[in-house]
């Protein structure tokens, strides 16, 4: 039967006869202490911290698990989104976070970020060169006064990434 338990600690290894490597995850119940192979869905693996609750399922003479749940670390999707996070070793805090929002923006670590994207910084970039090359100008022939160069590239700054192809 399978049940709810509680991540005692976790490796990467290979469990009994396995092809390859593999996320493996201690449990501990008031009977026993066991090794099982974490699954996940395909392209995404995680390794849970001790004291992160799973799943565990009996599949033929051995266990799996399923599932995991960190109780310690709030995280609260609106209706619609997926959150994809990680956390610190001891599983208390986040330390990266992607949010896929139902407005259909992808936002990275809320606002601890800022993105920039190719466009918008090379139509900036492009901006000041053509500044340098106006003020270098005015000073080469020495007539006018040489103007004051700046560079505002504010417009390029995004907290969320929302892609077009």
């Amino acid at each position: 039967m399978g049940g709810l338990t509680r991540v005692t600690g976790s490796r990467i290894g290979t469990k009994g006869n396995a092809p390859g490597d593999s996320v493996i995850v201690k449990t501990a119940t008031a009977i026993a202490e066991r090794e099982s192979e974490l699954y996940h869905p395909p392209g995404v693996v995680s390794n849970p911290p001790a004291g992160d609750r799973v799943i565990e399922l009996p599949v033929g003479t051995g266990r799996i698990i399923i599932a995991s749940h960190n109780y310690r670390v709030e995280i609260n999707p609106a209706t619609g989104e997926t959150i994809l996070f990680s956390t610190n070793a001891a599983g208390n805090t986040v330390a990266a976070q992607m949010n896929l929002t139902n407005t259909g923006d992808i936002e990275l670590n809320g606002d601890d970020k800022t993105l920039v994207t190719h466009a918008e910084l090379d139509i900036a970039l492009q901006g000041m060169i053509t500044a340098l090359n106006t003020a270098l100008g005015t000073k080469t022939d020495g007539s006018g006064t040489p103007g004051t160069l700046t560079l505002d590239i504010s417009a390029a700054e995004t907290t969320t990434i929302k892609t077009g192809g």
